[in-house]
């Protein structure tokens, strides 16, 4: 286990659980319940080359907390969290991908806000994999991928990387499937960010600081009130944009139209109250913003 999970599972007073997580029992499960609040942490480890963390906590007044990370590449998505002071490169909210480098011993300091349950799964991978594994196989220099790195902003939203995220959380196997599966899953991320570094290469240098932020801020909205009836004039003019100019910012900073990204993640939501509560469908349908069971069914069908 890396130094990062080890410290927080310490300072939460997690204990290994043997209701391992619901989709797989090749997790390794940590609890806790104190006065601060309570959760679990689900880890897996592929061998020496990367580690599967899916976690959920909830806390009762604001949690600080910090921890030595390893060297690794992380990529983290946040399905539910009011965070502050968690990178260098800003807060950390809900909806949020982010894509980067630690160095071995970094110091990471966290805030994570009462009442709002953190909701994380990420993908650490070692110097292993990209260091041994993908020069070997691939012939992919790992000075470069570090660097390629550095083009995604802070605050992105890659569906491919959702959907591979959605496919890890819900895999069901024994342990050599799930081997096999999540390492075909980790190359393909790969795949996935190499792919879209050259793209985010390029988006870069066609928008503002000052642009970015405002989606960055609507986008954090927009994931806390996934029941609401957005108007783009509206979300337009909270960031100072015309409706033109926003459509064309939103989709150059998180990579797919204003209509594409609500549409994935009210599924997303979906998905998971479909999986984990006993909600009737026509409550889900409300909650992630449609009239009625029949619309949402008509859409739920086609994503």
């Amino acid at each position: 286990m890396n130094k990062g999970y080890q410290s927080f599972i310490e300072h939460t007073g997690s204990r290994l659980s043997k209701n391992s997580f619901p989709t797989n029992t090749c997790f390794s499960t940590y609890r806790f319940s104190s006065e601060s609040g309570t959760g679990y942490t689900s880890i897996y480890e592929l061998n020496a080359f990367a580690s599967i963390c899916i976690a959920e906590h909830s806390y009762h007044r604001d949690f600080e907390y910090a921890i030595i990370s390893d060297e690794s590449i992380s990529i983290h998505q946040y399905d539910s969290i009011d965070s502050d002071r968690s990178y260098l490169r800003g807060d950390v909210y809900s909806g949020l991908q982010y894509i980067g480098h630690t160095s071995d011993n970094e110091l990471c300091r966290y805030v994570i806000k009462k009442n709002v349950p953190a909701k994380v799964i990420a993908v650490q991978l070692a110097p292993e994999y990209y260091e041994t594994y993908l020069k070997k196989e691939i012939g992919i220099n790992s000075t470069s991928l570090k660097n390629e790195l550095q083009v995604f902003p802070h605050g992105i939203s890659i569906p491919e990387i959702s959907s591979i995220f959605n496919q890890i959380r819900n895999f069901k196997g024994n342990e050599h499937s799930t081997k096999l599966f999540f390492k075909s899953k980790i190359d393909e991320l790969v795949a996935v960010i190499i792919q879209k570094a050259d793209i985010f290469q390029n988006l870069n240098a066609s928008v503002s600081v000052a642009d970015r932020n405002a989606i960055i801020e609507i986008m954090a909205y927009m994931n806390s009130n996934l029941s609401k009836k957005f108007s783009l004039m509206d979300l337009s003019a909270d960031a100072y944009m015309s409706v033109s100019k926003f459509k064309y910012v939103f989709k150059s900073v998180v990579g797919q139209s204003f209509s594409e990204y609500m549409t994935q993640k009210r599924m997303e939501y979906a998905c998971e109250l479909l999986s984990y509560s006993n909600l009737y469908i026509a409550e889900i349908a409300d909650l992630v913003g449609y009239k009625n069971a029949g619309s949402f069914s008509a859409h739920f069908k086609k994503y």
